[in-house]
């Protein structure tokens, strides 16, 4: 595969703008691949210095990032399970999607779980995530599981921490959406709590997607929730 085929393979739209107009002005492979997302910086690197020969090859390459920037893109979410037994190709990725998403994570990560146990490797993959100074939102359940948010908020400790305010008339109103949404960028839906159980033994199903709709529209949604009273702060 050419480097200029990977490129647009490797990069969304946004990074490949940012990258054509940084080259454009400064003219240093190496510098603008900094304006890749982190987790593409190595291999942006390397594909730009074996575009760039020569101060001459600059201007081709900026065209053809500039290209790559403007083709329409839509994302197609990746299928994701978790199974207790040997099936090739699914084991465990559920739970590595997930665990990949948070370790990602550069600004924000919004996510949602109906049940968690302690020491799970979500709830780790969030706390590293709040000690590399990334905003973390955590929406949990209390109607029926008011120990287990309560563990989470301790666990998450300088994470935004929001439960269903749940209706005086409605008993059986509980936060049971799972989803985790990182940078505006990445997102997952789906069955699985932050569990061990959900990590190891149960069958979990999830849709993996980099459109930036929807990663934006999870959070969005989150934030408006909030706005609204329907979600309030964990106390």
């Amino acid at each position: 595969m050419s480097a200029i085929a990977r490129l647009g393979e490797l990069l969304t739209s946004e990074e490949a703008g940012r990258i054509a107009a940084d080259l454009r002005q400064r003219r240093r492979p190496n510098l603008a691949a900094k304006k890749a997302y982190r987790v593409n910086q190595v291999e942006v690197k390397m594909l730009l210095r074996e575009l760039v020969g020569s101060d001459a090859d600059v201007d081709c390459a900026v065209a053809a990032l500039e290209g790559i920037a403007a083709v329409p893109r839509v994302a197609r979410p990746d299928i994701v399970w978790t199974n207790p037994r040997d099936v090739p190709g699914a084991e465990g990725r559920t739970t590595k999607a997930a665990l990949d998403l948070i370790n990602r994570a550069e600004g924000s990560v919004y996510a949602a779980t109906y049940s968690a146990s302690w020491g799970s490797p979500h709830l780790i993959a969030l706390r590293n995530a709040l000690k590399r100074g990334v905003d973390v939102t955590v929406v949990v359940d209390t109607a029926r599981r008011r120990d287990t948010a309560e563990m989470v908020a301790g666990m998450l400790a300088g994470a935004r921490t929001w439960t269903l305010e749940r209706p005086a008339d409605d008993i059986y109103a509980v936060q049971h959406a799972k989803l985790i949404t990182v940078d505006d960028r990445e997102a997952l839906v789906t069955s699985a709590n932050f569990s061990k159980a959900a990590a190891e033994r149960s069958l979990e199903c999830g849709l993996l997607s980099t459109d930036i709709a929807i990663s934006t529209g999870l959070r969005e949604r989150l934030e408006l929730l909030y706005q609204y009273g329907v979600l309030v702060d964990l106390g």
